[in-house]
């Protein structure tokens, strides 16, 4: 019982980040179906990505907010700002990464006591 505590415990430390990964992957979804078949509605891409419709609206609402995608009558598009600066997120991927690994690092080395 001790156990199933401490396990409980410990993934409490990791719960918003795994989350915010499935958001994030969400999106990415989103915007790499949207990087093959552009406009696309909400119907279209649950089709798609199998993701249910209700997701993707709250994805999409972000992605507007954020500047990532644009309205049209026919469905949503990238924005050409977007489009032309997608580069910066494989940067932004890499930089997030990195932090992952440091931080696997430091846990090792605080837990295990190697690198």
């Amino acid at each position: 019982m001790v156990l199933k505590d401490l396990s409980s415990k410990v993934n409490v430390l990791f719960k918003e980040i795994d989350e915010s990964l499935d958001t994030v992957r969400r999106h990415l979804s989103i915007v790499q179906t949207l990087l093959k078949e552009q406009p696309a509605g909400i119907i279209k891409i649950s089709k798609l990505t199998g993701l249910a419709e209700h997701k993707i609206r709250y994805s999409l609402r972000i992605l507007e907010k954020d500047g990532i995608i644009i309205p049209s009558k026919e469905g949503a598009m990238l924005s050409p700002d977007f489009i032309e600066d997608k580069n910066g997120i494989v940067e932004e991927s890499a930089k997030i990464m990195q932090k992952c690994i440091e931080l696997n690092d430091e846990i090792r080395k605080s837990f295990i006591g190697k690198k």
